[in-house]
Order: structure tokens, then sequence, then C-alpha cells
């Protein structure tokens, strides 16, 4: 007994040795990536921050030929601006064939190097994210890559029962992934490393060598990853943002359950938050826009239509109507042009009536009182009301005005002016429906007369500390071939482009069960063919072709949704993709 309990020792000692010495050196190929990324706004300090902000706004009728902007959001260092991810499809290999995504590598343990691509001759490509005009976006891009790793062990890193073997894993020099370290204590790596990488390899049948490879890393922006700092090393990311949240079902939800008939018109309401039609728990309707209503049945209380909603004579939406009457406050108060706060004309009468003696709180009363009843004047003889009675008319819309100023400055809020202003354009509506007009027009988009206002969300670029999670699969270039994408496809396929959204370019995928003549077309919403990027015979497998966001003429789009069309013998089938900008 005790001669066979020492042979089974040594069978153990010599095996466990055996497995330490594993090398993972060798050439492999990429069949899964999963990639979280984490934002956090911060303070701009990098010189590359000139175009920084923290407000994403709203612009109407666009952010080219904006008239009219609000701000949506803003972000304050320390705030959580977004927390993107990668598409689940990437972690299958026909999902990365289809985004043009093909990475190899080769790892010598014994030189400590990586290389990009791992087999001579080859081309590598990887997915990333980049900013451009302050929009960020997913791209594909070709790699190559000389860089430095590193590895350690610990007493547990092979596990039986798996059949794997662990390693601290570290990389540096990388042009193209983070620089991270590899942690002496893998299970728990946050002890003494912040950025850090584990590589757990899979052994094959006979344990002579491995058959695949998962590494996970974590790393964060800042010298030690080498990744979001400028050359002076100061953090200098910036995330563009070109979207809102928003909803399709708010407005058909609230007269579901409210009983409302307010209209529902085609675009998003900006800011909804969604609601959860099926009873799963998770909010429906939910998406990201860049283009939508403004609609606020609810008001500053937070109370639903209980009549402090400055468009609620508009339907709740901000409408033409409720913006013509914002502006004539604004225009009867003057621009702001040396930059205090205070409109110049709104300025310039308060100094008038304290030149004539009053002191500046009456002075400041009675100069909102001549800008309310100036702008209600003007506003009210859009709709043919006479000047005689829109003055009578005006005095109570004044009153309100003063009011809501002198209670807003006696709260400390360092918007009263604004504030009033935009409580004050509810009453002018109200006053100008009691003589019996219907200011209302929220039964249809803007057609050059009025309706709702359908905005644009504005290019903000907000400084922020990016951390990224990353999880990726490998398998040894012998292995990977089982799973070879020339393997010909079973049924026609159409992929979802990717990226998706998309700034300039994005790559479209299908599968072709047989040789056919194929045409891979690009249409507008409105029907109208806008390019062709592929037409003529192709073979049966697996198909890419890229559009780079122009017209057959070379011209660049605007943002807006696209279809694609792939038609191939007797198949056809279409997709939607959107163009930001």
């Amino acid at each position: 007994m005790r001669k066979q309990l020492l042979t089974s020792i040594i069978i153990t000692l010599v095996l466990s040795a055996a497995l330490q010495a594993q090398s993972f050196t060798g050439t492999y190929k990429l069949i899964g990536a999963k990639v979280f990324y984490t934002d956090i706004a911060r303070v701009a300090e990098s010189a590359d921050d000139t175009s920084a902000n923290y407000y994403v706004e709203a612009h109407w009728p666009n952010i080219n030929s904006s008239m009219f902007s609000t701000p949506l959001a803003g972000y304050a260092p320390g705030d959580t601006v977004a927390i993107l991810e990668t598409p689940d499809i990437l972690l299958l290999p026909i999902g990365l064939a289809g985004a043009g995504i093909d990475l190899t590598l080769g790892l010598d343990m014994e030189q400590g190097t990586m290389l990009i691509p791992g087999i001579e001759g080859s081309t590598a490509t990887y997915p990333t994210i980049d900013e451009v005009s302050c929009s960020t976006f997913a791209t594909v891009a070709p790699v190559t890559d000389n860089a430095t790793i590193s590895y350690s062990t610990s007493s547990n890193s092979y596990n039986s029962d798996e059949g794997t073997f662990t390693w601290g894993f570290g990389m540096s020099q990388s042009d193209v992934f983070d620089w991270f370290d590899a942690p002496a204590d893998w299970e728990d790596p946050t002890n003494d490393v912040t950025n850090y990488g584990v590589l757990t390899g899979y052994f094959n049948s006979d344990e002579s060598g491995f058959e695949g490879m998962d590494l996970i890393w974590y790393a964060e922006d800042g010298q030690d990853s080498d990744s979001g700092i400028d050359s002076d090393g100061i953090l200098n990311r910036n995330l563009g943002i070109t979207t809102a949240p928003g909803d399709t079902v708010t407005v058909a939800t609230l007269n579901a359950v409210y009983g409302t008939s307010f209209n529902v018109g085609s675009y998003p309401i900006l800011g909804g938050t969604g609601q959860d039609l099926d009873g799963d728990g998770e909010p429906d309707g939910v998406v990201d826009t860049d283009w939508g209503y403004y609609f606020d049945p609810v008001g500053l209380d937070g109370e639903m239509m209980n009549g402090d909603e400055p468009f609620m004579y508009t339907g709740y939406y901000f409408t033409y109507n409720g913006l013509a009457a914002l502006s004539a406050i604004l225009t009867a108060a003057g621009d702001d042009a040396d930059g205090d706060g205070i409109p110049d004309n709104f300025m310039a009468a308060i100094a008038a009536y304290m030149g004539a003696g009053y002191d500046q709180d009456t002075a400041t009363l009675m100069a909102l009182a001549d800008v309310i009843q100036g702008a209600f004047v003007g506003w009210a003889a859009l709709f043919g009301v006479d000047a005689t009675t829109a003055a009578v008319a005006a005095a109570t819309v004044v009153a309100y005005a003063q009011a809501t100023y002198t209670a807003l400055v006696a709260s400390g809020d360092p918007d009263a002016l604004m504030n009033t202003v935009m409580a004050t354009t509810t009453v002018m509506g109200a006053v100008l429906t009691g003589l019996d007009i219907d200011i209302d027009d929220s039964d249809h988009d803007y057609d050059g007369v009025n309706g709702r206002l359908v905005f644009q969300i504005g290019n903000s670029c907000v400084p922020v500390f990016e951390a990224r999670d990353v999880f990726v699969s490998f398998a040894t270039v012998e292995e990977a071939g089982v799973i070879s994408e020339d393997i010909l496809p079973e049924k026609f396929a159409v992929y979802d482009n990717y990226p998706n959204p998309f700034n300039p370019t994005t790559q479209i995928s299908f599968d072709l069960t047989e040789n056919s003549v194929t045409e891979v077309s690009v249409w507008n919403l409105l029907g109208q063919k806008i390019t062709t990027l592929y037409t003529g015979d192709l073979n049966a497998g697996h198909h890419t072709v890229k559009f780079d966001g122009k017209d057959s003429n070379g011209s660049i789009l605007p943002s807006g949704v696209y279809i694609y069309r792939v038609a191939a013998g007797n198949n056809v089938s279409t997709k939607k993709m959107m163009l930001l900008k």
C-alpha cells in the first residue's frame, strides 16, 4: 500500500511539473470577442479637449442650421455618461466574419513576444472605437503589432476537472491593444495591479498542447495602459454623442392609460423611458435616436397634466406655435451680446427705469412687464388678434410673469429669468385660448406653417475617462480550420451591417448557397436607389462588401436611415442601417 501511495505521489508530482512547464507558444485565430466600455465624465485638461462640452442638445430644424436648441442632458465630472458593449453576434465566428474581423496572433512564451498577424503573408483586422467630429463610432481596421508579453503562474494554475491551465498575462509595447500587467494572483488580480490580464488555455485530448485560449483583460485610461492620453500623458479621450435616449410608446401608452387623445407622431419622444407593455419587467420601446419630438405632459412639478406644462396648449408637444411664443419673448428681450446672462434689451430697460429713479427690483419688474407685453401683442397678431384686444389680454400674462419671477428670485433660482419665460409661454397659450384661438398644431409635423418640431441631436464631445472589460476567445489555427468560414452556407442569409450606426463606413455581409448573379445596393426611405455597391457573378459562400456612406456620385450622404438590399438569383433581402455624423 505504501509503495502504491508513493508511486501515486511521484506520478502526481511529475504530471504537475510537466503541466507547470506547459507553454502557450503557438498561433491562434480569434473566434469570439466581447468588450464593455464604461465612460465616466472627467475634467477637461488636455489640449485635445478644445471641442469638449458636457451637454447633449437638440436642434431644430437640424444641427447645421439650428434656429432653436435646447439641452437634453448635462454631465458633471464623475457621472457615468455611457456603458457600451459590442453585439453578442461577435462571440461567434460567423459574426466576426460578417463584421470583417479576421485576427490571428502568434504567441512566443519563451521570447515574450506577440506578433499580429500570426500567419506570415496574411492580413489581420480588429474592431475598435473611434471619435471624429464629436461622433463616436465602431470601426474595423487593419492591424499589425509586435508586442511584449509577460506571464505569471500560481500553485493552482492547473485545473484537472476543466482541463485548463491559467496564467496571469500581461502585454506592453503594443500599438493595437491596451497595456496591462500579469498579476501574481490571477484569481484576485486587483490585489496588486490596476490593469490586468488572465490567459486560460484549454488542453487537447492528450494534454500535449492547447486547442484554444480565453483571454480576459481589464484596462482603464492612463499612462499605465498607454490609452486615452495625449503626448504629455494627460487624459484626452472624448466620447462623441450623436444620439439621445427616447422611446416609441410613451404617447400611445398615455392615451390607453389616461384616456387622453394625444396625437401620435412617427418619431420617438426624446427622453422617453419606455413602458413595460409585455410584463417582462423590462421597458419596451426604448431607443437611442438622433431625431425626435419634445413632448412634456409633466412639467416642472413632476405631476401628470396638472396645468404647469409649458406646451399644454399645443398638445403637450413643442410645436411651431409654442416656439413662436417663446421666440416672441426672447426676441423682445434681445440678444445677450455682452455675455452677462441678461438679454440686452431687458438690461437696457432696467437701466432706463433706474435712471428715472426706481429701485432695481421695481425697475426689473417694470422692464419685465414691457418685454412680456410686447411679446404677447406681437405673438397674438400672428393669429389675427388686433393690438388693442391683445394689449388688454396681456395684463394677465404680465401679472403672472412678474409674480413668477419674484417667487423664483426669492427661492434663489439662478435661472429665474429663463424659467419665468418658459412658464409664461404656458399662460400666453391659455390667454390666447381664452380668446377662442386654437393654437394646438400637434396633429402634424412642421409643414412650413406650423406643426410638431422634429429635433436633431447635435454632436457633443464629452470628456471621459474610460475603462474596458474585454473577453476574447481563440482557437489554435488547426482547430480553427474545423469551423472555417469556407464551409458552404446552408441557406441564403443577409446579416446586420456592422458597425451600426456607422460613420463613415460599414460592412454588409451575406451568404450564398450557390453561384448567383448578385446585386448589393443602398436605397433611401423614399424608395430611391442611392448607389450600387456590387453587381455581377458571385460564388457560393460568405461575402462582405463595404459601404462608405456616399452616393453613386461620390457625395457624402446626410445622417439618416438607409436600406441595403441584396438580390441573388431568386433571393432578395433588405435591412435597415443608420448613418450618423
